[in-house]
């Protein structure tokens, strides 16, 4: 396990993988969806996939707890510790299953209060469109233990396979099926049904590799079962802050805005696509960081901080210059034009959220695999909540645009609290604040300021010839900086505070 950075780029190439099935998902059906679907059906569906979503929150973080504690029993040939673990996990992944079950009954019966704008002839599907991915969803709780042995073991590739067989057959299954039916019934159990599947087949996988697993009632530990809950207890809270930040806002725009919906869940999917390439790097960091963790080796967890968030800021930033230049044909081309026209603003202002948020994201990584995750939770409560208060006046003042504002502005708020305070918090410091600023954050910006600028201006030049060469001059200036300056030998160092 010395050869870190060979895992971390395998791990990262599976979790790319298993993020572009999602993106299958995401991007490819609105494309039939919105050309079959009327727009409340659409928008009915687009509510039944977000309330559902829910559910996976009840995982409470026991499957990441469930990698990073693997990863070090094993590294340690602990046998019985990894057996404990892994039945106490699936038994607490149970229990969580069994309170989504009674969590999401009194939703499904008050829904109509909920979205009191939705006609009433598409609530009745929503209902049960909500009640079949509930069960399937709560289903696969406690098969998620599996996922995270498998991340443990540092094999991103087999739960990756997993995902991109099942999501690609959900895809073809409900393009399919909208040929035949628009009920939106079928297209919720095909989707559930094929998620099963896929989490079913990592079970397998696990079994396989670790041949002599024991998973049984007998070895649910206590003390075991306290360290998860003591790990998770701070993994928790950080989901639900998160929920708050992102979860919410479809669910905020159909009880405020329910005419937006559609437009609404086409960027917001749009941004989940973004979201999940970065999550692709930053799940990968996980088991790696946590080894060297193990081995004391803080040097090198430092400058793969610094290292990952450089990357994926030009990532999030060139995604931002692309919205502006194209988003508009793009989206045309994807949804048609009339949902383009209202999608476009609200994309425009939920991607320059995502590229501030994501910001912090690689620390926020580094913090749980060093189980730090506790520093970084005042951050993310103040993120939430400020994200959800302003959220909710934007949807009253503004409507669906306004709901994207307080996303954006909850944004500015949790970064800017991460820089003023969690570096001071860390009793074991990963890297410095000047470092992660500087190198990392900054340094991305400036590189692209060219061509950023170029690309606001974009809409406002009406000769094509103009805009031609603004954006050629913007783009080679930006290419000049990054080649001289974008990525120093000092960016290559290990970083401590």
């Amino acid at each position: 396990m010395q050869r870190i950075g060979p895992i971390l780029f395998k791990n990262s190439a599976a979790n790319i993988a298993r993020g572009s099935a999602s993106a299958i998902v995401a991007i490819v059906l609105p494309h039939f969806l919105v050309r079959t679907l009327d727009h409340d059906r659409f928008a009915a569906w687009a509510l039944i996939l977000q309330v559902t979503a829910y559910a996976n929150y009840l995982d409470f973080g026991i499957q990441t707890a469930v990698a990073r504690f693997l990863a070090q029993a094993i590294e340690k040939g602990d046998v019985e510790h990894r057996d404990k673990l892994i039945s106490t996990a699936f038994t607490m992944l149970a229990a969580g299953a069994f309170l989504g079950a009674l969590t999401i009954l009194p939703v499904i019966i008050y829904l109509p209060h909920i979205f009191t704008q939705a006609p009433v002839i598409v609530i009745g599907e929503i209902r049960s469109g909500i009640a079949i991915l509930a069960i399937c969803t709560l289903l696969q709780l406690p098969l998620a233990t599996f996922t995270g042995i498998l991340i443990g073991l540092c094999r991103n590739e087999l739960p990756a396979f997993a995902v991109v067989a099942s999501r690609t057959a959900g895809a073809v299954g409900v393009i399919v099926a909208i040929r035949q039916t628009h009920s939106l019934v079928v297209l919720a159990g095909i989707t559930g049904g094929l998620q099963l599947a896929g989490c079913l087949a990592q079970y397998f996988m696990a079994r396989t590799l670790v041949p002599h697993l024991r998973v049984e009632f007998r070895l649910v530990c206590r003390t075991v079962a306290t360290d998860l809950a003591r790990y998770c207890s701070t993994l928790t809270v950080w989901s639900l802050c998160m929920l708050l930040v992102s979860g919410l806002d479809l669910t905020i725009v159909g009880h405020y805005d329910f005419g937006q919906v559609g437009a609404y869940s086409v960027a917001a999917m749009v941004i989940t696509f973004l979201v999940g390439i970065n999550n692709a790097v930053y799940g990968a960091l996980l088991a790696p960081l946590s080894i060297l963790q193990a081995q004391g080796d803080m040097r090198r967890i430092g400058s793969l901080v610094v290292k990952v968030t450089w990357l994926t800021n030009f990532l999030d930033i060139g995604a931002l210059v692309a919205v502006f230049l194209s988003g508009h044909f793009l989206l045309n081309v994807w949804v048609g034009e009339s949902y383009a026209a209202h999608a476009l603003p609200i994309l425009k202002i939920l991607v320059i959220a995502n590229a501030i948020r994501l910001a912090g994201a690689p620390m926020s990584a580094a913090l749980v695999a060093t189980n730090q995750q506790h520093h970084g939770i005042s951050g993310a409560a103040v993120e939430g909540v400020s994200n959800f208060a302003l959220s909710i006046a934007g949807a009253i003042g503004m409507g669906a645009v306004g709901v994207a504002w307080g996303t954006a502005a909850g944004s500015c708020i949790g970064v800017l609290w991460m820089f003023l305070f969690l570096f001071g918090w860390l009793k074991a410091p990963l890297v410095t604040r000047r470092s992660l600023l500087l190198d990392a954050c900054l340094r991305p910006a400036i590189c692209l300021l060219p061509v950023i600028l170029c690309a606001l201006a974009f809409d406002r030049l009406v000769n094509f010839q103009l805009r031609s060469a603004t954006i050629t001059t913007g783009a080679v200036a930006s290419a000049v900086i990054v080649w001289r300056w974008g990525w120093t030998r000092r960016s290559y160092q290990p970083i401590v505070a």
